[in-house]
């Protein structure tokens, strides 16, 4: 075979046992691209609010954004992995950019907002995978979901512990002693 040229293709990438149609994948495909798109946005935007937050010395909201941050590229790495194992690869995608902020409150709202947008994808794909039947799709997206709900869970508490402590500092001392 001489002057032969290979160039890896669709087959140059694992394939899953049992593929779904391409219609199913085609779909399915699209949410792993919108979701992977908003889970580095999400990251992105987190890091950026860690920065913020570490230049107003609210050195314990920074640390929080950075663990969102990495559980956010984590959830990237196993959309990843989903994507090659149907045989695809990322295309290039926009990310959204990062919100400026100017206190705690304003960057947890925005990523209170930034989760909710992936709690609806992951919602929608889920649903849509339970109905194709597409089990192990359903598994990643159920499993994002609910990963989601718990970090949204917890920028929620930290919107309720920052207004407590700000509600505290507001209020007079009542004391006659």
């Amino acid at each position: 075979m001489q002057n032969s040229t290979v160039i890896p293709g669709m087959g140059a990438y694992p394939q899953m046992a049992n593929v779904q149609t391409a219609n199913a994948n085609s779909q399915i495909l699209g949410y792993l691209g919108r979701a992977l798109t908003l889970e580095f946005s999400a990251g992105q935007h987190y890091l950026a609010q860690a920065s913020l937050s570490k230049f107003r010395n609210e050195t314990n909201y920074a640390e929080g954004f950075i663990t969102l941050a990495n559980e956010e590229f984590q959830h990237a790495n196993l959309l990843t992995d989903r994507m090659v194992a149907q045989g695809a690869l990322p295309s290039g995608t926009v990310l959204r950019p990062a919100t400026p902020t100017s206190n705690v409150i304003e960057a947890l709202r925005s990523c209170e907002e930034r989760e909710i947008a992936l709690i609806n994808l992951y919602a929608e794909a889920n649903q849509y995978c339970a109905n194709f039947g597409a089990k192990e799709d359903q598994a990643l997206f159920s499993r994002l979901l609910e990963e989601e709900q718990s970090q949204l869970a917890r920028v929620n508490t930290w919107i309720e512990e920052y207004i407590q402590i700000m509600t505290q500092q507001q209020q007079p001392n009542r004391s006659f002693v």
